[in-house]
């Protein structure tokens, strides 16, 4: 059966083609995607589960400040407008195969991964947990398996997923986008350790970034202040994922501080 969802604020009538781990996917009748910031929350490839209030609100008003600030620094992005307060319309790509992370500090699968001695770390970088890692680094996964997992730039081109040519063009616009949000961050005492980010494919061939961005669903945020204390404190998933305390407090106080002026 053809489900549909009907928004008095949209002014038309959508269909629902699929639903994420954290949002709703839409289709409108002029082919734009809407996308619907849910309250929902997974952790652990979906193992862990739960709901919290104000979390689609948070990560929808975000996700529209930072396409903001990136489309006006020339980052080409889908977005095209927010509706109401949790909803986004989108340009419909094709969403290409792999995700994007970048890494500023030593934290997460990464960290994980190195002491599970799967993988060295990057040089002159400190092994402990929250080190920083000269010059960041860029790691690339897959999307569409059961489980995502790092794969290789030759894997890419071997499977004839990108060019080497795209995959040049991921690195450098995703290192401008790390400039751009972590020198903003960091003039509000926010440090940001890591994030991913996804691209998309206009009908002409053109990549440009998709999904969301700058949420605390996609970046790893920590308190700068505490940072120096030697302190992790986290402002992001990592609140449900170790349990450290309300996400949505977390939540609130992470937009709170980033949209202050």
């Amino acid at each position: 059966m053809t489900n549909y969802l009907n928004f008095a604020v949209y002014d038309y009538s959508m269909k629902l083609i699929g639903k994420g781990k954290a949002k709703d996917i839409y289709l409108a009748d002029n082919g734009d995607i809407i996308f619907e910031f849910t309250d929902r929350i997974t952790a652990f490839d979906g193992a862990k589960k739960a709901e919290y209030a104000n979390k689609g609100k948070v990560c929808c008003a975000l996700a529209e400040y930072w396409f903001n600030i990136l489309g006006h620094e020339g980052v080409p992005t889908h977005f095209k407008e927010k509706v109401g307060e949790t909803g986004m319309r989108v340009v419909n790509l094709k969403i290409l195969p792999v995700e994007v992370i970048w890494r500023n500090y030593v934290a997460g699968s990464l960290w994980r991964r190195y002491e599970n001695k799967e993988i060295k770390l990057p040089d002159d970088t400190e092994a402990r947990e929250g080190a920083p890692i000269p010059n960041g680094m860029l790691e690339f996964t897959t999307k569409f398996e059961a489980i995502d997992r790092p794969v290789t730039t030759q894997e890419i081109i071997d499977a004839k997923w990108m060019t080497e040519k795209e995959l040049e063009y991921l690195r450098d616009v995703t290192g401008k986008i790390n400039s751009i949000m972590f020198s903003h961050l960091l003039r509000k005492n926010i440090i940001l350790a890591d994030f991913k980010v996804e691209f998309g494919k206009k009908t002409n061939g053109k990549i440009i970034l998709a999904d969301e961005v700058g949420t605390p669903d996609g970046c790893r945020f920590w308190d700068r202040n505490a940072y120096i204390k030697g302190e992790l404190h986290s402002l992001d998933k990592d609140v449900f994922r170790k349990n450290k305390g309300d996400l949505s407090a977390a939540y609130l106080e992470i937009y709170n501080r980033i949209t202050k002026d």
